[in-house]
């Protein structure tokens, strides 16, 4: 079922009223719109991607084995998550629908009362989300707010809204339309980050030991506390560390800043 056929029947069963379900209808289509203007936008500036994006949040590269997954599919709002390692399972401090499937677990905030969906409309917080160690989180989101503190992996896709990281061990993300900035300690595999339209700000954790390769199209590009050697084929390489791990960086229009701390 659709956000939208969730939202229509919810509206049927009487749960939630027309003008609580137009509002939601149109931060669906809000999110949408920025996604889309932001693609028409950077395809007429700069032409067509190098990379291909990711049809859903699954992506296929690099995973650390063994890990289980909290999937999280949010319309609009603000998200929340942060490592607990006192927990057992992951624990979510809100209203939302959580389903076991296979090892992972499926969540998805509720859209059931006035209450939630004056919070929602009015971007206050919608949903917290606490992990424990060896849990990753897989995010689709449309329109929100996003942070997340401490987790092994981040992994998906976000259409429209910023995105602030702390500590995150691993990362494959597509950012349609907004801004993302926050610290990483990469230590293994291989990492991406894809940025359509907007800033990336990122800082690299002492500990990292990594090789970071940036792109940017159309913006600026500035490196700081890398060491720098050239490859076989004369591309100039960015490291920290040991160089174990692999961060490619590519911002199609905006800025892009990283920092080895």
């Amino acid at each position: 079922m659709s956000e939208q056929e969730r939202i229509q029947a919810l509206l049927q069963a009487g749960r939630i009223t027309q003008q609580e379900a137009d509002l939601l209808l149109s931060a669906l289509d809000e999110g949408d719109a920025a996604a889309r203007q932001a693609d028409q936008t950077i395809n007429e500036t700069v032409g067509q991607p190098q990379y291909a994006p990711s049809a859903s949040s699954s992506q296929t590269g690099w995973q650390p084995q063994g890990l289980r997954w909290a999937r999280v599919k949010l319309t609009a709002g603000q998200l929340e998550v942060k490592l607990d390692p006192s927990l057992q399972m992951p624990v979510a401090d809100g209203q939302a629908e959580v389903r076991q499937v296979g090892s992972d677990l499926e969540i998805t905030p509720k859209m059931v009362n006035s209450s939630f969906l004056g919070g929602l409309l009015g971007g206050l917080g919608s949903l917290e989300l606490r992990l424990p160690a060896g849990w990753g989180l897989d995010l689709s989101s449309r329109a929100a707010q996003v942070e997340v503190e401490g987790v092994a992996f981040l992994k998906g896709r976000v259409a429209a809204g910023n995105v602030e990281l702390k500590a995150v061990e691993g990362l494959d993300l597509e950012v349609t339309a907004g801004n993302i900035e926050g610290s990483l300690l990469l230590r293994e595999g291989q990492h991406h980050l894809r940025v359509s339209m907007g800033n990336a700000e990122l800082d690299l954790l002492p500990g990292s030991s990594v090789q970071l390769s940036p792109g940017v199209s159309l913006g600026n590009l500035e490196t700081r506390g890398f060491s720098r050697s050239y490859a076989a084929d004369g591309s100039e390489v960015r490291q920290v560390g040991e160089g174990k791990a692999t961060l490619e960086v590519s911002v199609r229009m905006g800025n892009l800043e990283a920092r080895a701390r």
